[in-house]
């Protein structure tokens, strides 16, 4: 399917159209509420399209690490968090180095994640023994025509 899809013809599209897209037929979730520029350049991606890679001009990373034992051992000075989401609930939490099956039980009173929830880390859906490392984003979505998260 490489190169199936133009900037043209997905500009041409309206958003619900391209979001449809996504999910059906490249099997791209976490889009649902991505501006249209955003969704059409992960399409692309997705694709394999070699125009989108030359857009890119920098990369977020939602973390922190703040030296917390500064006598520890070298690689155990430091404590990282990672930004964790669902739905509008968000915060960044020491979880680096957790399954995120761990962070969905730690974290289900705290950010209101569904029992039935998927986890995405950095925009893909992973297993829950995924195990998060620094740099990843996690993001809780909950099954679609369910209420809440």
């Amino acid at each position: 399917m490489a190169n199936e899809y133009t900037r043209e013809n997905l500009e041409g599209m309206n958003l619900k159209e391209l979001r449809r897209l996504c999910v059906d037929n490249l099997g791209l979730p976490g889009l649902t509420k991505k501006r249209k520029d955003v969704v059409i350049d992960a399409i692309l991606l997705a694709d394999g399209n070699p125009d989108v890679s030359d857009k890119l001009e920098g990369i977020a990373f939602d973390g922190h690490s703040v030296m917390t034992k500064p006598s520890a051992a070298f690689g155990q000075k430091t404590t990282t968090t990672i930004r964790v989401s669902c739905g509008a609930s968000t915060g960044a939490f020491p979880v680096e180095g957790k399954s995120v099956a761990e962070v969905g039980e730690f974290l289900r009173e705290v950010l209101n994640v569904d029992k039935l929830s998927t986890g995405l880390v950095n925009g893909k859906e992973v297993s829950g023994d995924y195990e998060l490392k620094v740099g990843d984003s996690l993001e809780f979505m909950k099954p679609s025509g369910r209420k809440g998260c």
